[in-house]
């Protein structure tokens, strides 16, 4: 039972909850809330798995060297991930698979032929390419760092190879409304890593090589997980047409290029990091990793239920369906997005405390973590953007636009980056990030806005905007004045829902209900 004083301050939100209750019908009605609902309730196991697993880094290997060459050993084959499975996969075949209609298995079973194929000798390569691309990733390491890493890097890189067959299979399922199971599989990575953590640490040396092992095991589950419901829709009569491959390949390159473009802003912070003091580049995982709970949760939902419709809408020629389902993605995006956004950045030193200030894992560890993540936080609304403007461009299959947007992105963060490492240290590598989002969606919603007028909720938005700036206001003050005193547990117990209550009762007030049943 929580002591006495925090018992009274849980009745003093009491008020609050009537307030809330008739706002959520309209952020979870409807076929398409209900389905960001589902793939999100399948993110959010993921990502609660995936906070467990970075509890569990920092207890065991805190901000130290050996996790930093964990990291930089695991960037490559993460950074191929996204780009040849979930991201690839769901920005270039979902939307041929959902066109091919009665032709699907064929494409599919084509698809995967082609993916095992191109995944056989990238994974080959890239163990033994090591030794020269990890010193150019961290070339402020020392000679011992670099070895550990190079080690590394040989065992983590088959989870590629798994990553993208689970990324296929969720492709397949996301194509058939069925979000929960691809939104939930990867927990199963994030359980090996624990695993490797907590026992695999124990049994090999170095310590740190049992992370690497535990990672394959995650692979595996991943697939396992996912296999039985997708491959039903593998078997049934026919052949692909060539032409189906042919455009998949015109698609995948410009998507490709695209999330290889973004991912240069992480190399960009990995190798200036190196350069800092030890522990810097975990510093900023475990900051990424609390920015990226609500972008996972949240705006990779939208954007996964957004996609299949908006594919549809372009393969039925239904404009103005298309305009409703990208307003509707902006209006969700918003109500969800924003209140996340005010609520971590008044909760984020109790929330870095909580989670990870234990075991390895040190005080001046945790201002660091807040500090960079404070600085992440002012590119969380962008990035959900980014996410939805380039499925609506990959719907309609001008994928290179993504790419030529986020060039300029990469560009301002390059150059802020080399501003700020000086001066900021870790906090202004994760602000340049933050800005650079928001340059890409900018640039991408003026070209959806230049194609096609009249999408923006503006009411929506506007609402959303002042419930979670109210909110953001009123909880901080019940932090730092009736939550005064008591360690992170109470402040985070009861400064998540009384944070959640305020904007629900500020988003009724404000008509944000009527809002989101009219955007779209």
């Amino acid at each position: 039972m929580p002591p006495a004083p925090l018992r009274g301050r849980l009745r003093s939100l009491s008020g609050i909850i009537a307030g809330g209750r008739e706002f959520l019908p309209p952020l979870f009605g409807g076929a398409f809330s209900g389905a960001v609902f589902r793939g999100a309730a399948g993110t959010a196991l993921s990502r609660l798995v995936g906070l467990g697993r970075e509890v569990t880094l920092a207890h065991v290997f805190g901000a130290s060297a050996a996790l930093d060459a964990f990291f930089i050993a695991y960037f490559v084959p993460n950074l191929l991930r996204r780009l040849l499975g979930e991201g690839g996969m769901a920005a270039a075949f979902l939307p041929l698979y959902v066109q091919a209609r009665g032709e699907g298995a064929p494409f599919a079973r084509a698809a995967l032929r082609a993916l095992v194929a191109v995944l056989v000798p990238v994974c080959a390569l890239g163990a033994l390419l090591a030794p020269l691309y990890i010193p150019a990733l961290a070339a402020g390491f020392s000679q011992e760092k670099l070895a550990l890493a190079i080690s590394l890097a040989r065992w983590t890189f088959p989870f590629l190879a798994l990553a993208s067959l689970s990324a296929l299979a969720g492709a397949i399922l996301n194509a058939h409304g069925r979000f929960f199971l691809p939104a939930a599989a990867p927990s199963a990575w994030s359980l090996g890593l624990i695993l490797g953590a907590l026992f695999g640490s124990r049994l090999v040396s170095p310590p740190v090589l049992g992370l690497a092992v535990g990672l394959l095991l995650g692979g595996v589950g991943m697939v396992v997980i996912q296999a039985p419901a997708a491959l039903p829709h593998l078997r049934g009569p026919g052949q692909s047409s060539p032409r189906q491959l042919v455009e998949l390949g015109r698609r995948l390159l410009p998507v490709l290029g695209g999330l290889a473009v973004a991912e240069v802003n992480l190399l960009v912070d990995n190798r200036l990091a190196s350069y800092l003091a030890d522990g810097s580049v975990a510093i900023l995982q475990y900051a990424m990793r609390l920015f990226q709970l609500p972008l996972g949760i949240l705006a990779v939902s939208v954007a996964t239920a957004a996609l299949p419709r908006l594919s549809a809408h372009v393969a039925q020629g239904t404009e103005h369906g298309f305009r409703q389902a990208l307003g509707k993605g902006v209006a969700l995006g918003a109500a969800l997005l924003l209140p996340a956004t005010a609520g971590l950045l008044v909760l984020r030193r109790p929330v870095v405390e909580l989670l990870f200030q234990h075991g390895a894992f040190t005080a001046a560890d945790t201002v660091r973590t807040a500090a960079a993540l404070a600085a992440y936080l002012a590119g969380l609304w962008g990035y959900g953007l980014v996410y939805l403007f380039s499925r609506g461009f990959y719907a309609l299959g001008r994928p290179v636009v993504p790419v030529l947007t986020a060039a300029v992105a990469v560009g301002v963060n390059v150059g802020l980056d080399l501003a700020w490492v000086g001066p900021w240290g870790t906090f202004g590598l994760a602000l340049a990030t933050g800005v650079a989002g928001w340059v890409d969606a900018l640039l991408q919603g003026m070209l959806l806005w230049r194609r096609g007028r009249g999408w923006v909720p503006w009411r929506a938005v506007g609402a959303a905007g002042l419930a979670a700036l109210g909110m953001g206001l009123l909880l901080w003050g019940f932090d730092r004045v009736a939550l005064a005193g008591l360690g992170p547990w109470g402040r985070v117990l009861l400064g998540v829902p009384a944070g959640l209550l305020l904007y629900l009762s500020f988003g009724r007030l404000l008509g944000l209900d009527r809002a989101l049943r009219g955007a779209g």
